[in-house]
Formats: structure tokens, C-alpha cells, sequence
């Protein structure tokens, strides 16, 4: 039990005598949160790969299991949080059978594991109640520790597969030693200062650093500029070395936003489980490439639409074991998520070997419910296509992980607000792949600048394909403005006419430029007075007041100081795709 308010040896104690005691206590407590989250963040894989260990590798999954739970229970133990301490106790009961060799490993003992650390995160997050003895968080702690002293007192023998001698010798001496409350201390302390090599930022201090480092880039451009301007060869060999510094500086601050999709791909392991267990099927998720790197706001959003892919494919595209046997398939399905580089992007699949999507079926679909022309001839990858179009579904129901039509268009409106893509690949009867790419970080982008009015754009180079001179007048029809393009006609969207900069819009006979573009698989025109240059920018988001405007992905910083709108070329296409020019480009395409 810990001690009351003023205590001594409590962390939990007043404020010092010099007024520093609280922030102390909340150093501590934070330390302590920190510490436990992190020895929690891979134990539900721990624990599925237990489940699924051969009988010669039980033990020493266990004792990985273990060791978490005796880590956890130290540090409670000396924060005196003792229904945390007792709760990993109880854990520790239950697998030291494990370890013994006097239980065997089953889903309903790895299902009381999951829940006893899913408990175990909640108590850590609610230390402070926890320390204050909250009732609601006692009762929680003792329902837990009640139920795994149950299992514990219920023994299931195995007939494990006994390590050699040698074996046994080897894990005893890797496992820690009895020892006395100061020796313990002791270790602590020593672990303590090993691990201070490495130290934890908040997510927020690397965003602020991220912009602070690229608006020092825009005022190392401004001074090489300047520099250029005044003709100093000595001013300028000292923009030129500032500016070398800049970009070696952004790149280390980049990288430490980036962070190994691990961080975010362990926990799918028990989603899929838990979605099997609730519709009945078998299925295996296989991780590849896991420690692919991706900036940490990707991660973050990335979530969601792979959460869609990936109960989609438990719900809609694993069959039921019994089904699967039919078909002549071993009756446990087998789900990948995997990932890799390939230059500036990064790939992410979502594979699955279930029942796949029948174009046909698709097609008609559509074409029944009027959001197809059944007159087109379209080829079997704009079939499948039609996956992601809201409210189209082969699926006789929807059920209760999901239901394609309505994630599925999530998941692309999720991934399209990265500045990704995403496609799929599917043969009935063998299953299906979705194919995302994404850039390796979202905080400096490489850019167009463009001149339209008095008014400075940035489009992200990504989707620039190339630029072109052309009269004015060729795009003074308001009711055709279709640029002729060797041969192919590309709509065209005038961005004086877009932002209303101009009255006289883009009917001036002077040159103008025409800056051809990819997006959603089409190619455009957006029309604008003058081509600046590729230049990088540090993208700033327009902020809650103003939410989203279409068109704007967000805002940057000019070399001399001014404010520019960063424009989403996506939004730029829906716009051009949907006038005159652009169903005269669908037709003739």
C-alpha cells in the first residue's frame, strides 16, 4: 500500500519544500507511464506468436511474455500502484505453468493474456487513480486478477516437448535471479542510466522543429537571393554554405519524424484475430517489411484505411473454413500486409487468398443501379475500380466489420488525402490485392511555383508531367476549353478563372502557360501566367477556422516573405473533369 499525501518515499508527495516537488512527481509519473507503454506495445504480438509456437519454442515465448509482465510488476510495485503489482502477478502465475510445462498453450488462455494486458494499459493510463484508490479502477483490478487466479487454479497438463539439459541450463541462465528489494533497486538504477542514451520527444516538439527547420530554408533562400542581387562574392559563398547547412539540418530533422511502420502494423495481428473469432473463420496475417520507415503523420493517418482493407478482407474476403475446404483450400485463409521502398514512395499491400471480386458481377452492379454506362466497353482493371465508388457492393449484406462501398471509398478518400494512391487486383476464387503508395513524408515538398494574376501557387511536383507555352486565345472559349495536345485532347482549367484574381479571366491575347498534370488517372491543363521554377516548400494547414477549401492543400512561404496557397491537384482535377471541357475529354478518350 503506498502512503498518504506528505509520505516520505511516495512519489506521489507533496510539493517540496523548494515549490519543485510536483513537477518531480509528474517527471516520475511519466517516466513510469512511458515505461510500462513501451514494455506493453509489442506484447500482443508476444502473445499471438505464444499462440501460434511449435512445442519446443512455448517456453521461451513465454518467458518473453513473462518478463514483460515482472517488468511492469517492479515498477508498480515501487510507484506502490498495488492493484497493477498484483494484477502482473497473477499474469506471471499463469505463465510460470506455461513455462513448467504444467499448461498447455490454447486460444482461451491467449484470449485471458490479451485481456489481462488490455486491463493492465488501462490501469497504466489511470495511474493516478489508481495510486488514489479509485473504486471503479480497484474493481477492474481485482475482476482480473480473480479471473486469472482461476485459470491458474484450473490446470490444463501438455505433453510439451522437454528441452535438452543444455537447453534447460542455457534459458535458466538468461532468465533473472532472485533478489533481494536493494538489489532490485540497484539494477534498476543501472538499467535506468543505459537507457538514458536514448530519450523520448513528444510527437508535437518534432513537429514544431520540422517547421522551425523549414522556415529557416525559406529565409536561407531570401538571403541567397539577396545575396545574387548585390553581386558580393563573399556574401554569397556564405548564403551558399548556410544554405548547404539548411539542407543537411532538414534532413536529420526529417528523419526524426520517421519511424518503422512496426510501430503501427503489430497491432493488426489481433485485429484479424479478434475478426475471425467474431464471424467464425480462420485466418492468418502475415507481416512483411514491417520496419519499412514512413514519416509518423502518415503512420498516424494511414490507420484508418488500412483497418478498412483489412476487415474487409476477413468479412468479404475470407470464406468460412467450411467453405474454403470446398473449394479445395486449406480451411484457415491467409491475410498479408506488407510494405517497401521504391524511391521517394513507399508501397503498401493488402493481400488476401479468400474469395476475390468478380468484375462482372461488379459491372453489372453498377450498371444496374445507374452509375455505369452500360453502352462503355470498359477494361477489366475499370471494373474492379468500381470497388471504390461509394454505395456499390456485390455483397448480399453488410455485415457487422464492414461492408464494401462505403469502406472501401473511405479507405481511397483517406489515402488520396496523402497525396497517395491506391488500386486492386483481383481473380475470383483466388482473392485480392490492394496496392497503396504513398510519399516517404508529407512536411517539405518539392514544388512548381507558378504566377497567376499577381498571385504565387505551388503545385507538388509529383504530379507535374510537364509545361507547355500557348496563345491566349486558345483558351478564350468558355463552352470548349480543350487544349489540343500531339494529337489528344486534355480539358483545361484556367486558375485565374478558378480563384476569380481576374474579371477578364484568361481571354487575354498574350502567351500563357499550360502546366500538364496527372491525377486520380487523368491528365489536365491548369492554365497559368508564368512558370517561376521547382522549388521546395514547408506546407502549412489552413487551420480549423477555415477547413477545407477545395482546390487548397494548404499554405507555404515565398522566398520574399509572402504567404502562397500550396493547391491540391486532385481537387484542381475533379473541378476541370466536371466542366464542358472535361466531358468533351471523357468522350473522346
Amino acid at each position: 500500500m503506498r502512503g498518504g499525501p506528505g509520505c516520505a518515499g511516495s512519489p506521489h508527495s507533496g510539493t517540496s519544500g523548494d515549490g519543485r516537488g510536483e513537477d518531480v512527481d509528474d517527471k516520475i509519473f511519466d517516466m513510469f507511464v512511458e515505461s510500462c507503454l513501451e514494455q506493453l506495445s509489442g506484447i500482443e504480438s508476444a502473445v499471438l506468436d505464444l499462440e501460434k509456437a511449435a512445442p519446443h519454442e512455448v517456453r521461451g515465448k513465454a518467458l518473453a511474455v513473462f518478463r514483460a509482465a515482472h517488468t511492469i510488476k517492479g515498477d508498480a510495485g515501487a510507484m506502490g500502484a498495488a492493484p497493477l503489482a498484483e494484477l502482473c502477478h497473477a499474469v506471471e502465475s499463469v505463465l510460470s505453468q506455461v513455462r513448467e510445462g504444467s499448461r498447455s498453450v490454447d486460444v482461451a488462455l491467449c484470449g485471458e493474456l490479451l485481456r489481462a494486458f488490455d486491463l493492465m494499459r488501462s490501469l497504466v493510463r489511470r495511474v493516478h487513480e489508481v495510486l488514489d484508490g479509485a473504486p471503479d479502477v480497484a474493481a477492474q483490478a481485482a475482476e482480473g486478477v480473480a479471473q486469472l487466479t482461476t485459470l491458474a487454479a484450473c490446470r490444463c497438463v501438455a505433453a510439451p516437448s522437454l528441452p535438452s539439459p543444455a537447453a534447460e541450463a542455457a534459458l535458466a541462465a538468461s532468465e533473472p535471479a532472485a533478489a533481494t528489494p536493494a538489489a532490485d533497486s540497484g539494477r534498476s538504477r543501472d538499467e535506468a542510466l543505459e537507457r538514458i542514451e536514448s530519450i523520448t520527444i513528444p510527437a508535437g516538439e518534432l513537429d514544431i522543429l520540422v517547421d522551425r527547420v523549414g522556415e529557416l530554408g525559406i529565409v536561407q533562400a531570401r538571403l541567397e537571393s539577396l545575396a545574387r542581387r548585390l553581386g558580393d562574392r563573399e556574401f554569397m559563398a556564405v548564403a551558399e554554405e548556410t544554405g548547404r547547412l539548411c539542407a543537411l539540418l532538414r534532413d536529420q530533422a526529417l528523419g526524426l519524424r520517421m519511424l518503422p511502420l512496426q510501430v503501427s502494423f503489430l497491432k493488426y495481428r489481433r485485429l484479424v484475430r479478434d475478426a475471425c473469432a467474431s464471424l467464425g473463420k480462420e485466418a492468418e496475417l502475415v507481416l512483411d517489411g514491417e520496419n519499412t520507415e514512413l514519416d509518423k503523420t502518415l503512420i498516424e493517418r494511414l490507420n484508418t484505411p488500412i483497418l478498412h482493407l483489412l476487415r474487409n478482407a476477413v468479412d468479404h474476403g475470407i470464406e468460412t473454413p467450411a467453405m474454403r475446404r470446398a473449394a479445395g483450400k486449406p480451411p484457415s485463409g491467409r491475410i498479408s500486409l506488407s510494405a517497401r521502398q521504391e524511391g521517394n514512395e513507399v508501397v503498401i499491400e493488402v493481400t488476401d487468398d479468400g474469395a476475390g471480386i468478380d468484375a462482372e458481377a461488379l459491372w453489372m452492379r453498377a450498371v444496374n443501379l445507374g452509375l455505369a454506362d452500360q453502352g462503355r466497353n470498359p477494361s477489366r482493371q475499370e471494373k474492379l475500380s468500381l470497388i471504390f465508388v461509394p454505395g456499390l457492393s456485390t455483397a448480399s449484406g453488410v455485415g457487422a466489420l464492414s461492408g464494401r462501398g462505403v469502406g472501401m471509398d473511405a479507405a481511397r478518400e483517406g489515402i488520396e488525402s496523402l497525396r497517395g494512391s491506391i488500386g486492386v487486383d483481383s481473380e475470383p476464387g483466388r482473392g485480392t490485392a490492394f496496392s497503396i503508395r504513398l510519399p516517404v513524408s508529407l512536411a517539405i515538398i518539392d514544388c512548381l511555383e507558378v504566377r497567376s494574376g499577381s498571385q504565387t501557387f505551388f503545385f507538388h511536383l509529383d504530379y507535374v508531367e510537364e509545361c507547355l507555352e500557348i496563345p491566349r486565345r486558345q483558351a478564350a472559349d468558355a463552352t470548349r476549353r480543350v487544349l489540343d495536345l500531339r494529337g489528344r485532347p486534355l480539358p483545361m482549367l484556367c486558375l485565374a478563372d478558378f480563384f476569380g484574381l481576374s474579371a477578364e479571366g484568361c481571354d487575354r491575347d498574350i502567351p500563357a502557360h499550360a502546366v500538364v498534370v496527372r491525377a486520380a488517372g487523368e491528365r489536365f491543363c491548369i492554365l497559368v501566367d508564368e512558370v517561376l521554377g521547382q522549388k521546395q516548400a514547408v506546407l502549412k494547414h489552413l487551420g480549423a477556422a477555415l477547413g477545407h477549401v477545395a482546390g487548397i492543400l494548404g499554405g507555404t512561404v515565398t522566398e520574399e516573405g509572402f504567404m502562397a496557397l500550396v493547391l491540391d491537384v486532385p481537387g484542381l482535377a475533379q473541378a476541370a473533369l466536371a466542366s464542358p471541357g472535361g466531358d468533351n475529354r471523357r468522350q473522346g478518350a
